[in-house]
């Protein structure tokens, strides 16, 4: 197992068969590509990866493979939350089972659990494992913002190491960040990674890490030798390019970006589906302008 948690991490998208199965020989060549461009670490069946449309066992294969793909030149984080406290605590022992490095546990979505329900769910999937586990406050998929206390409390449990924070609040990040300055933060949002970085945040589990890996560690290594203009510089530039690569929503654009960069990972699974042409060259107009970490396609 690596010594620390990645600090530059992206979630991956599940490559699939061209009849639709996941596809394990493609996740470990698009794995092993993510770490040679700049990542610490790969979320494997995190939202990216369309977590909700995969089975338990197609989860598991995923995590193993990868994970004997990468060994330890990058951390492995297993997206094993769920709504469902059991089923979270199972996927959770697939997952360190798989070995896996760490779980990512996403804020329990759809019942609209009160801030005691989160609280304990998180600890359930904690006290089921002896990895490290990060939380992940999403309330715009998952309807339930978690609050300071509750992410205070969470960060109580031992093996909580840290959270992915994606609630788009920057006064609570930096409320967090003082009250608890050990507890790891993960930028959730490319357009909020400089920001995050510069009030002490740890590091960033990233959707266009997909392409863009080596300028996001290039800007947080600004950031930390106190570069800050420079780094500015880097994040106005790529803000222009995570919002193309969120025009049809997220993962049905960078499963798009992908293909029209060459890497064969097949068509999402449905509801997810591809932009239309129109939309699609939208998207590509923004991304062929940006320094990718693979060649455009002529």
């Amino acid at each position: 197992m690596p010594q620390e948690l990645g600090r530059f991490m992206t979630a991956m998208v599940t490559p699939y068969t061209p009849d639709g199965e996941v596809d394990i020989p493609h996740a470990r060549r698009l794995a092993a590509h993510l770490v040679r461009s700049g990542n610490d670490g790969l979320v494997l069946a995190g939202t990216t990866g369309e977590a909700p449309l995969l089975t338990d066992d197609e989860k598991f294969r995923l995590w193993e493979g990868v994970k004997q793909e990468v060994g330890d030149s990058a951390t492995i984080v297993a997206g094993s939350g769920t709504n469902d406290t059991r089923h979270s605590v199972h996927l959770t022992r697939l997952a360190e089972k798989a070995g896996v490095d760490a779980i990512l546990a996403v804020a329990p979505y759809y019942l609209k659990p009160p801030q005691e329900g989160i609280f304990r769910h998180m600890r359930a999937i904690a006290e089921s494992t002896s990895l490290p586990v990060i939380i992940y406050n999403i309330p715009g998929r998952s309807v339930v913002n978690m609050s300071l206390e509750t992410i205070l409390r969470c960060a109580e449990v031992p093996n909580i190491v840290g959270d992915k924070e994606a609630n788009g609040d920057l006064a609570h990040t930096a409320a967090l960040i003082d009250a608890a300055p050990g507890f790891k933060i993960w930028s959730g949002n490319d357009n909020d990674n400089f920001h995050i970085w510069a009030l002490g945040g740890y590091g960033a589990i990233s959707v266009t890490g997909h392409i863009v890996a080596g300028q996001q560690r290039r800007m947080l290594q600004l950031l930390e030798t106190g570069q800050v203009a420079e780094a500015a510089a880097i994040q106005r530039r790529l803000c222009r390019l995570t919002d193309a690569c969120f025009l049809n929503g997220s993962p049905s654009t960078i499963r798009y970006v992908l293909r029209q960069l060459g890497f064969a990972i097949g068509e999402p699974r449905l509801p997810v589906v591809e932009p239309d042409s129109v939309m699609g060259a939208r998207i590509m107009a923004e991304v062929v302008k940006h320094e990718l970490d693979v060649p455009v396609p002529a």
